[in-house]
């Protein structure tokens, strides 16, 4: 028996209520209907659901199964039934944080103006996992470092296109003593480093002889998701970060952390991924243009 959505559907009301009677209520149809759909189940796939009294309606270790699946195959269902009918209303994006906390905002605005009727959801996640949403056409867009994209296996069924370049800066708080240091990367690796991201792709990106330096000095204590965390580090302590220039201009210049270059150089650099069959939707080349405007700006 193939699995039939609305069964399902009163399955779980049964199983979270802990009725029938209640999950009839619920779902404005008859008690007979819930009772006859739940027997559907059973009969159909020659299992047990619910151990019934005239008291109480138990869920069995089946049924304590199928209700830990329900859940998420009617979230699933609802989710498909949302896309399709958004269309090219609804715009996926999946971004590394650093792109998320540095220009998506200036992107969002852009892309308000060039699309007002299409929404944006915009996640992070593990790059492959986001590689495996976008060659199931569950996300249009991915965001994310360039070496991070240059690891992805799928690599041939991508389409990238370079967005952004620009160097990261070590940002600090006024005052700070490295100010007054000889700049040097041993001197700014004697202090504890709060970094958003770091993962092993980027590190690969680096010189070899930088990275293995940083990963003798147990570079960065601190791995932080959030960049605003790490810029709060930063304020408040002794604590090193680094920032791209983009992020770092406006913080120097109201005077709330002071910048220099990176000994070595680390850059930021991030691409737009897509599908290669086929031509991308109209709103993701207008948010990529979006990106691309506002980080000119």
């Amino acid at each position: 028996m193939s699995i039939d959505l609305v069964l399902i559907q009163r399955f779980e009301a049964v199983h979270r209520l802990g009725s029938f009677s209640r999950a009839a209520d619920e779902l404005a149809i008859t008690h007979s209907a819930v009772t006859k759909s739940i027997r559907s189940l059973e009969d159909g796939w020659n299992v047990r659901l619910f151990d019934r009294t005239t008291r109480s309606v138990v869920p069995t270790e089946a049924g304590r199964r199928l209700a830990l699946a329900a859940v998420g195959l009617l979230a699933l269902s609802e989710g498909v039934k949302a896309d399709v009918i958004a269309g090219d209303r609804q715009l996926k994006v999946i971004c590394g944080p650093a792109v998320i906390d540095t220009y998506i905002h200036g992107a969002l605005l852009r892309f308000r103006a060039l699309c007002p009727d299409v929404s944006v959801h915009i996640d992070t996640m593990p790059p492959d996992m986001a590689c495996d949403r976008l060659i199931r056409r569950n996300a249009h867009l991915l965001l994310f470092h360039a070496a991070t994209i240059d690891g992805l296996q799928q690599r041939k069924e991508l389409r990238v296109e370079t967005l952004v370049s620009e160097p990261y800066l070590v940002v600090f708080r006024p005052g700070h003593v490295i100010a007054q240091s000889d700049r040097s990367l041993g001197a700014m690796l004697a202090f504890d480093w709060t970094v958003a991201g770091f993962d092993s792709s980027f590190q690969a990106s680096l010189p070899r002889g930088l990275r293995e330096r940083m990963q003798a000095q147990g570079f960065p204590k601190y791995r932080v998701l959030n960049q605003t965390a790490c810029i709060e580090m930063a304020m408040r302590s002794d604590v090193l970060t680094l920032l791209p220039a983009t992020a770092a201009a406006p913080l120097v210049a109201a005077g709330r952390l002071d910048a220099m270059p990176f000994p070595g150089g680390a850059t930021l650099a991030f691409g737009a991924v897509t599908n290669r069959t086929g031509r991308p939707l109209a709103m993701v080349t207008a948010f990529i243009d979006a990106i691309r405007d506002s980080h000119e700006r």
